[in-house]
């Protein structure tokens, strides 16, 4: 979470961009007097501006100079919004001091990107050398999987304010986008062929959440599980982790070339079950699968999700069938039916309930362990 000032006196637009950033999880401070702005910003400097031009009293640009001749705050970022999009609007702001200039109006998306690019460029946020994969898998579906993948996915994002994208691989029908109320322009299975899918491609076809999260999505209608082969899950997911901080996948529910993908690539696995003795069976006969295959998950946890208000298993009873620990134990939530109605993601809001509070500590401990280059 960064500290962002924006100063503009339009009050509608000021509003406006300050609720973009903190959907995007960033704390702000509007203010709408750009004289007041600056002595602010003197006293309490914050990691980023973004900068109305046309303003009374002070231009946008006189701002910016006087910002750049402050050797105590002169590192500032500066992002500059203006209504004037000819390019002489954008070599001024430039030569003014701005670190980058957007014109208005300006869509969530593209304030999004610009500001994650200054906070990195300036040293805002450390990030790690080679992005992380994290495969949230099991084999029976209706545990709650794809609610935790958005929500481990969307904390993640806001604990690191790093660029993270959740993949669903699933080829029963997208589910991850519902949760966000998102719409898909496209899916992993209307991406061309690897030797003409590089980076700025898979870019493209990204959905970026308000809260900046991008999110690859999967086909709307069923395919069949071969339709993504393991060759194609590998090109792809090797193109995120040299590309974005975070990739979270939402494995299918089946055991195909793509899953396998999932799961070996992934620097971290979270094996999602159930307190129900079908959903513990399952779990053990995949674990066998895996060895069985010699497929060893790199840093393998269970994660124990009750969704339901009562449990069948009570913990003692999952880990003796699992013969293994649960790493992290949610509770039943009432929230989640809400949330998901609402296209808001529990990690998102100021719920205290169990899964939030479960799954912003499990982001809060990955993001601690990867900026100390622990993991």
């Amino acid at each position: 979470m960064a500290r962002i000032f924006v100063i503009d006196d339009d009050e509608q637009l000021l509003r406006m961009v300050g609720l973009m950033l903190e959907r995007g999880g960033h704390n702000i401070t509007l203010i709408n007097n750009p004289l007041e702005g600056l002595a602010q910003i003197k006293t309490d400097k914050p990691d980023l501006l973004v900068l109305d031009v046309m303003m009374p009293n002070m231009s946008g640009h006189d701002l910016a100079r006087e910002i750049r001749a402050d050797s105590n705050i002169d590192d500032l970022p500066i992002l500059v919004l203006t209504a004037r999009s000819q390019e002489i609007d954008r070599a001024t702001a430039l030569k003014s001091g701005a670190d980058d200039y957007l014109s208005k109006p300006v869509t969530s998306q593209e304030l999004m990107e610009r500001v994650d690019g200054l906070l990195a460029k300036k040293g805002g946020q450390p990030s790690p050398e080679t992005g992380i994969i994290i495969t949230v898998f099991g084999l029976r579906g209706g545990v709650g999987q794809t609610t935790l993948a958005v929500n481990l996915a969307a904390a993640l994002r806001r604990a690191s304010q790093q660029e993270v994208c959740l993949v669903d691989l699933s080829p029963s029908g997208g589910q991850a986008i519902m949760h966000m109320r998102l719409q898909a322009r496209s899916s992993w299975l209307d991406l061309p062929a690897e030797n003409e899918l590089d980076w700025a491609v898979l870019k493209n076809r990204l959905i970026i959440h308000p809260s900046g999260l991008r999110v690859l999505a999967a086909p709307a209608k069923p395919q069949d599980p071969s339709a993504l082969s393991g060759e194609r899950a590998h090109h792809i997911l090797n193109l995120l982790r040299h590309h974005v901080a975070f990739t979270v996948v939402d494995a299918p529910h089946v055991y195909s070339p793509a899953f396998v993908q999932a799961v070996t690539m992934a620097d971290m696995g979270l094996h999602i079950i159930t307190p129900e003795v079908v959903s513990v069976q399952t779990a053990v006969q995949l674990n066998r699968l895996l060895n069985k295959v010699g497929i060893q998950v790199k840093r393998k946890s269970h994660i124990l999700n009750q969704h339901t208000p009562e449990a069948q298993l009570p913990q003692a009873a999952v880990e003796r069938g699992l013969n293994n620990k649960v790493a992290f134990q949610i509770a039943y939530d009432v929230n989640q039916a809400r949330a998901i109605a609402q296209g808001v993601p529990l990690t998102l809001t100021a719920a205290k309930s169990g899964l939030p509070n479960v799954v912003r500590r499990m982001a809060e401990a990955i993001w601690q362990r990867v900026s100390t280059k622990s993991l």
